[in-house]
């Protein structure tokens, strides 16, 4: 059931696992022994959050997304932001968190500003 959790999940983000083992840091073809064998706890809940689901969705059960109400760009930073932020101490997320808004307001205004986009 983990395994089929993992391709739909894939195949409805348009990622293979090769590009996901990627953006996690693990080894080749890591994704395919999970046909055979669970996932340990930690793994379990990287994958989760990269995907933004519950570890119980991933298991079988049927709370899908954290938060329906999210695009699928916002799903993408969201676990962007998780796989970043994971190692961090609540003090170094509060500055990242900074770091990033305050990122972001630099992204809108170079995106208002259209002497940016003109050749």
């Amino acid at each position: 059931m983990f395994y089929e959790k993992l391709q739909e999940l894939s195949k409805k983000t348009g990622k293979s696992f090769a590009v996901i083992e990627r953006d996690l840091g693990l080894p080749k073809n890591s994704m395919y022994n999970y046909k055979k064998s669970n996932p340990t706890s930690e793994r379990l809940n990287q994958l989760a959050k990269y995907f933004n689901v519950s570890a119980d969705y991933l298991l079988g059960g049927n709370d899908k997304k954290i938060d329906e109400n999210l695009t699928e760009q916002e799903n993408d930073l969201v676990r962007a932001f998780r796989i970043e932020s994971e190692d961090m101490t609540e003090e170094e997320q509060a500055q990242f968190n900074k770091s990033l808004k305050d990122m972001m307001k630099i992204a809108k205004d170079l995106l208002n500003d259209d002497s940016n986009w003109k050749k």
